[in-house]
């Protein structure tokens, strides 16, 4: 394996990995993690000011790590301008408890199917869904560790699975929309999420807004998560009751109708900027952590 070093505060694996914002990391103990990027198989074993890592089934892509976790981007940047915002100081305690929490530059399709299964679901049952699709779909990488690792499955292999088999894995009443979603991909072009990259986020997000069942909060989790789009702000109670205690206080009793939605979003770029998204993330983890609704490993190791 080679080494990489990079401090906790700049990149926290454990917080990035376990954040709700992918779900096909799996923890080898006591410091380790298996994943992929794309059609790389990727593993991490982090240690002491940095950490270890290597990629298969082609070694020693660190471009393919330092691309998915966003390397280019200083956290330490980020808190010094999250710093200069005028919000309470709890608020920005929660940038300093979960220091190197960053946003990963995921596949889009990866993105897109796996948060059309987000919508009034449990992390755990997320999880369990994308992987089984994942695994009984998706093309393997490598073994490692005593565990394959799988490549996402394409649109077109997502349009073709039977509605029985999808509801067996756990789909439910998502199977039917989640065809019909990667059919309308599959049919758009090969390309044609990663079409909505250059087009900017406003456009960006309407394109998604538009198709059926997707709708405000899951287009801003694909534009954060799959397309780039670091000024996307997903809301959902917990970001909302977060802008509510913080920043908002005179939108409490409003119900979340898209006028106050957009209000909300707005009001974290106004605060955070350009990377107002990967602010929410920070807060948005430090909510969960606080109610114990987080993995263990999801506590940030600040040395």
């Amino acid at each position: 394996m080679n080494w990489a070093p990079i401090p906790h505060a700049e990149c926290n694996l454990a917080a990035t990995l376990h954040s709700g914002q992918t779900f096909r990391w799996k923890r080898v103990p006591p410091n380790g993690w298996v994943g992929s990027a794309g059609s790389t198989a990727v593993r991490l074993t982090r240690h002491a000011d940095g950490f270890w890592w290597q990629t298969y089934p082609e070694p020693d892509q660190w471009d393919v790590v330092s691309s998915y976790f966003r390397l280019e981007v200083s956290y330490q940047a980020l808190m010094e301008e999250w710093r200069r915002a005028e919000i309470p100081v709890e608020a920005a305690q929660c940038f300093e408890r979960w220091r190197g929490l960053r946003i990963l530059r995921q596949p889009a399709e990866e993105a897109f199917f796996s948060f059309l299964c987000a919508s009034c679901n449990t992390v755990v049952k997320i999880t369990r869904s994308v992987n089984l699709l994942a695994d009984q779909y998706g093309s393997m990488l490598a073994w490692i560790d005593g565990q394959p690792v799988y490549q996402f499955p394409a649109a077109w292999q997502i349009a073709a699975i039977p509605e029985s088999d999808l509801r067996r894995d756990l789909w439910g009443y998502r199977a039917p929309r989640l065809i019909q979603l990667a059919r309308h991909v599959a049919d758009a072009g090969e390309n044609w999420l990663e079409s909505l990259r250059p087009v900017g986020y406003p456009a960006a997000r309407e394109a998604l807004d538009q198709l059926p069942g997707i709708g405000l909060k899951i287009a801003d989790c694909i534009c954060l998560f799959g397309l780039g789009f670091d000024q996307a702000v997903p809301v959902d109670t917990h970001v909302r009751q977060i802008a509510l205690d913080y920043f908002r206080t005179d939108l409490s009793g409003k119900s979340l109708t898209p006028r106050v939605y957009e209000e909300i979003s707005q009001t974290y770029r106004d605060l955070f900027g350009e990377y107002a998204g990967w602010a929410q993330q920070a807060l948005f983890v430090d909510r969960l952590d606080r109610y114990g609704r987080l993995f263990e490993t999801c506590r940030p190791i600040l040395e």
